[in-house]
């Protein structure tokens, strides 16, 4: 519930589910100003390259190395994103918010006419990105309202003529500016 005194948000941990849709948005404006990157993570199916746009990525460890993203159980790419033996994550640069609206879009199709070539695990990767990690699937989790796919890193690079992440904070995409 929230505390308009205090301004905070306090989960009752007896229950595995936030109470009320106003609790839920105040969690969602507390998350909100954690400020991310942005990535695209493509992986091949038999109907073609799919690719979604995430917030949800992470390190997990070096050694192995190890990253993470999630998605969520209703989105209609979930079951091919969790069925996939390998995945790729596009991290963007700064001049490719356009790119996250794309792959953010509903549908299957949200390459459109943009041009990829295949890793070296032959998942689809995109071009102009700062950098990009290919993976093979380790782990495939629950956690919640989505599923926590765990991806083994077998290639990684990145673009000496990229340096500017896309961000995102609040519910827009940001930029770096160098003060």
């Amino acid at each position: 519930m929230r505390d308009k005194a205090q301004d905070q948000l306090v989960l009752d941990r007896t229950d595995d589910a936030l109470p009320g849709r106003a609790d839920k948005e105040a969690l969602r404006d507390v998350l909100g100003r954690f400020t991310t990157g942005v990535a695209v993570v493509t992986t091949m199916t038999s109907r073609g390259p799919i690719g979604m746009t995430v917030n949800s990525f992470a390190s997990v460890s070096l050694d192995p190395p190890l990253v993470l993203f999630s998605v969520s159980r209703t989105s209609q790419l979930c079951p091919h994103i969790t069925e996939a033996d390998l995945f790729a994550i596009n991290i963007l640069s700064a001049a490719q918010a356009q790119v996250s609206r794309q792959f953010a879009t509903p549908g299957f199709n949200r390459f459109g006419e943009l041009e990829w070539r295949r890793g070296v695990t032959g998942a689809p990767l995109l071009p102009g990105v700062l950098a990009l990690l290919e993976c093979r699937v380790s782990e495939v989790h629950e956690g919640g309202d989505h599923y926590i796919t765990v991806g083994r890193i077998v290639a990684a690079s990145t673009d000496a003529a990229v340096s500017a992440p896309l961000l995102f904070f609040r519910g827009t995409y940001r930029e770096i500016a160098d003060r």
